[in-house]
């Protein structure tokens, strides 16, 4: 993973770099040294030049399942990638919400509830800014990063290179339940109205489409412990978002 992604840095330069969360194997179980010393392992692997961006997201395998997670865990993960739950990062006009997506449960759980409360938050400041005219469309042009994918009944729909073969058996997606569906993903989705959803997981690529009009492309793991053919992707220019 070294080699690939210093290699990939030399050769594509990358403005801002997504990591889709699942840092760590372990992160869930792991003591505060075994915690340390994964930190420092992942920093010298993925060492950057200051002129790109590099925005990690948090996975189940850094914090634990929904029923796993607690503040403790989360906090020593937001700490140390200086990052939070919900926010927003704007390169190039193009907004990129950036999400927990171990925490939209919908259940009412107290971290689920604070990430619901942010994204309420902030959906009423964009459409006020929308509504008030600010600016162009692009300017409030929205990509949507998390490391689960919105709810799919299984990946036997998707699409692309990367997409799982055809032979393998695709049991029904049951890591986001009914209740995400309806209600936190509907959200998303009328809010937000995403030009891109980009997302990680499930080790294969997937490429569907939601609602008919919102794109969300399922990014292979970059790890060749999950495949025999580690990848990413590279979005380059505006066409996505115009």
């Amino acid at each position: 993973m070294e080699r690939a992604f210093q290699t990939a840095l030399w050769l594509l330069k990358p403005e801002i770099v997504f990591i889709l969360g699942d840092i760590f194997d372990e992160g869930k179980w792991s003591s505060q040294k075994h915690w340390e010393d994964d930190v420092r392992r992942f920093h010298r692997m993925f060492r950057h030049a200051s002129d790109t961006e590099l925005v990690v997201l948090v996975g189940n395998h850094d914090i634990g399942f929904h029923y796993e997670m607690d503040w403790f865990k989360l906090q020593r993960f937001e700490k140390v990638f200086n990052a939070s739950s919900t926010r927003i990062v704007t390169k190039k006009g193009v907004n990129f919400l950036l999400l927990n997506s171990v925490a939209l449960h919908g259940d009412g759980c107290p971290i689920c509830q604070a990430v619901e409360t942010e994204l309420i938050r902030l959906s009423g400041e964009m459409n006020c800014s929308l509504q008030g005219g600010e600016g162009d469309l692009l300017a409030f042009a929205v990509a949507v990063v998390q490391h689960y994918p919105l709810y799919r009944v299984s990946d036997a729909g998707c699409t692309g290179l990367d997409a799982a073969p055809a032979e393998d058996p695709t049991p029904p997606f049951d890591l986001s339940p009914p209740l995400y569906q309806v209600k936190i993903q509907s959200f998303l989705l009328w809010w937000f109205k995403p030009r891109l959803i980009l997302s990680g997981h499930t080790h294969s690529g997937c490429e569907v489409l939601h609602d008919n009009k919102y794109p969300e492309i399922s990014v292979p793991s970059f790890s060749w412990r999950n495949r025999n053919n580690p990848s990413f992707i590279m979005v380059s220019g505006k066409k996505l978002f115009t």
